[in-house]
């Protein structure tokens, strides 16, 4: 099955454009950025050739309920009371 193509492509320049004003405002750090774009489809609409290395081997898989489960952990760097690092 195909694709609107006009709306990817409208899809695609809104989030490029929502990173521009996230970048501009200094919350979202040039290296953030380069991997969110990294990993957004094609203006054509093909898929990006990214692959984060965490997951190239494919025995990793990223599951959303664990990460929330240890953000839990004030040990884990995850936790919101641990500090960011920049």
């Amino acid at each position: 099955m195909g694709h609107d193509q006009a709306g990817v492509t409208r899809s695609v320049n809104s989030i490029q454009n929502e990173l521009q004003y996230l970048a501009s405002q200094g919350v979202l750090a040039p290296p953030q950025m380069q991997s969110i774009q990294a990993q957004l489809p094609r203006q054509d609409g093909q898929p990006a050739q990214y692959i984060d290395a965490r997951y190239v081997n494919g025995n990793q898989q990223f599951n959303p309920a664990l990460i929330a489960q240890q953000a839990q952990d004030p040990s884990n760097p995850a936790h919101p009371q641990n500090p960011k690092v920049r």
